[in-house]
């Protein structure tokens, strides 16, 4: 079995987790998530979505009222041994079907991202309070100077799905269930009985599975938490000390 091929079975057990999550919240008539190989030269990637690409609709009393979509692009690891999502995209639509301006997405992007937070959450919606503060307190940083930028130029107005509200980065960032917890809870999205169970499952597996990346990040730090626990830690003979990720743990 190739990289490639590793990949995409990783990948398709992660979609199957999706797939598992989703129904046993709002039910099985949600299309399932697949796994599907990307080709770029040089590099394995891995799509993760729904197929067909008709998003999950939610429903209120019995009434379409929200459509959710969610999708990753999955890689390798740094070393090479673990799954990592490259990117990924969570929004929620006003109506039965997503078209058009989301109402707010969270989005995650592993890679550089310049003055945005690679976690972030983006609002889309219009309040004159907001955008008077945005046109006037944008020059103390790029990302402002660039809007207000745009502004004067008369080539925009502001809105708040300019704002990048940071949520974790890389290793905290939230997860698919977190944001069904909250449409369920806040928006009274209609469910299955065992919802709870379903998402805290899926939360549960999200966080052992950052818990790990996190001790591949800071692993100085890991040992000796585990050594107050009263664990006896030592490296196997010709192992080299890992250095850990510092920028990880320093990024927005």
């Amino acid at each position: 079995m190739t990289t490639g091929d590793a990949l995409v079975v990783e990948a398709q057990r992660f979609a199957t987790d999706l797939t598992a999550t989703v129904r046993a919240v709002v039910g099985d008539h949600v299309e399932a998530f697949r796994a599907r190989a990307l080709h770029h030269p040089g590099l394995d990637h891995v799509s993760v979505h729904q197929e067909p690409r008709t998003g999950i609709p939610l429903t209120v009393d019995g009434a379409p009222l929200l459509n959710l979509t969610a999708e990753y692009y999955c890689v390798w690891d740094s070393p090479g041994q673990f799954l990592a999502v490259d990117e990924s995209a969570v929004k929620v639509y006003a109506g039965a079907k997503a078209a058009g301006e989301p109402l707010f997405r969270y989005e995650y992007t592993r890679g550089t991202t310049g003055d945005v937070p690679r976690a972030h959450v983006q609002i889309h919606g219009h309040r004159d309070a907001l955008a008077f503060v945005m046109t006037r307190a944008g020059s103390g940083s790029p990302r402002g100077q660039q809007l207000a930028g745009r502004v004067a130029q008369g080539t925009a107005v502001p809105r708040m799905s300019d704002l990048h509200f940071p949520v974790g980065g890389t290793r905290f960032r939230p997860c698919l269930e977190d944001v069904l917890d909250m449409l369920v809870r806040e928006l009274g999205v209609d469910h299955a009985h065992a919802w709870r169970d379903a998402l805290a499952d899926g939360r549960e597996r999200w966080r052992r599975m950052q818990t790990a990346a996190v001790v591949r990040d800071a692993p100085v730090e890991a040992i000796a938490a585990l050594t107050a626990l009263g664990y006896d830690i030592q490296l196997r003979d010709g192992t080299v000390a890992p250095q850990g990720n510092r920028d990880r743990l320093r990024e927005l």
